[in-house]
């Protein structure tokens, strides 16, 4: 049932899944006729809490194989496993015949992300009960908000969160060994995030390459200018047809591996109904991290992040006795997208066991 060939066609579909900061920390052992998904340590980032953002990438991962299998007239079951060692699968997928072809499987390759500003116009009440039942079947939840008055307090609360990545250290070194400023980074790596799927100005990336060095850095944190740049950033949230928060009951990684599966569902099926869709994890990260970590943060960042949780809810109020997993800005634009298509080569994320 699952030649070879197949097992590669399937691996080929899950790469071109969306991964937090492009790291595709995702790897995949054919066993028999299933498949076994194992995480790459590797590729996880150390400061992620919990590895939330790990397990949300593998389980886009995932989802990817369960559609692209049904153009072969395969349906998929995945089995979670509950294991502690790296070394040992998190999920194993089954094959059986007998399902139609699911007509999401034609937006994996074009799933659109799009960094420009969208149109202000509310998503339709149609298309948003069409993306809330594409997520149903995902134990997550989604939460949405077409108030632009929630807009302008979402974009207001990014930019008073997304400059902590810069101006906290273990945020800023991370940042920095994942960025690629080269042609000649990107073509060896094959992962990480690339100034162009960011958007990012050339003559900005001059500039960027400077503020790797911690001391040059916090020259500019002091003057402001990460704020200032934070503040630019975060003003798109403003322009938007919508902002849905996918969230889990539970902190844990099954919890985030459904709720990848769930955002990848969602994704495809808003690209399917002709909308773009941009990432912020900002915010459900940080206040992962002042959860699990109280330490992490210096106090002034502590409090900073705290300050937002109240607003935050309040455009969110069902969510509030659940955890956030991702935000998605949703809408549409002519204009084209310029995501990252950099993937590892199929050979790197084939999971090799030291037997092999």
């Amino acid at each position: 049932m699952l030649t070879e060939e197949l097992f590669l066609a399937l691996v080929e579909q899950a790469s071109l899944a969306p991964s937090a900061d492009n790291m595709q920390p995702w790897e995949f052992r054919r066993k028999n006729d299933s498949i076994e998904v194992y995480c790459s340590p590797l590729r996880m980032l150390p400061t992620d809490a919990l590895s939330m953002f790990s397990w949300i990438s593998i389980g886009a991962a995932i989802q990817n194989i369960v559609l692209a299998a049904t153009k072969y007239n395969l349906c998929a079951k995945v089995i979670y496993k509950e294991v502690e060692d790296t070394t040992e699968p998190v999920a194993v997928i089954t094959f059986s015949i007998g399902t139609t072809k699911s007509a999401l499987t034609d937006f994996i390759r074009i799933r659109n992300t799009n960094r420009n500003p969208f149109q202000l116009e509310s998503i339709e009440t149609n298309c948003m009960e069409r993306l809330n039942q594409s997520v149903e079947k995902f134990d997550a939840r989604i939460h949405w908000t077409t108030d632009y008055k929630h807009f302008k307090q979402m974009a207001y609360m990014d930019a008073h969160s997304s400059y902590i990545r810069l101006a906290h250290k273990p945020l800023h070194d991370e940042l920095f060994h994942i960025l690629r400023f080269t042609t000649k980074e990107v073509n060896e790596k094959h992962y990480g995030l690339t100034f162009e799927s960011l958007e990012v100005p050339t003559i900005a990336v001059r500039f960027a390459k400077q503020l790797r060095y911690w001391s040059i850095n916090q020259m500019i944190s002091n003057l402001g200018i990460g704020r200032l740049v934070a503040k630019h950033l975060s003003t798109k949230l403003m322009r938007a047809g919508g902002i849905c928060l996918i969230t889990v009951s539970r902190r844990n990684r099954i919890a985030y591996i459904e709720a990848g599966r769930a955002i990848e569902q969602l994704w495809l099926t808003v690209t399917a109904e002709g909308l773009s869709a941009q990432p912020y994890g900002v915010l459900p990260q940080y206040f992962t991290k002042k959860d699990i970590e109280p330490d992490f943060f210096p106090p002034l960042y502590k409090k900073a992040i705290t300050a937002h949780e109240k607003p935050f809810y309040s455009i969110f109020p069902n969510a509030k006795n659940e955890f956030p997993a991702l935000v998605l800005r949703l809408g549409r634009t002519d204009k084209p997208s310029l995501r990252s298509d950099e993937r590892l080569p199929i050979e790197e994320i084939i999971h090799k066991t030291s037997k092999e």
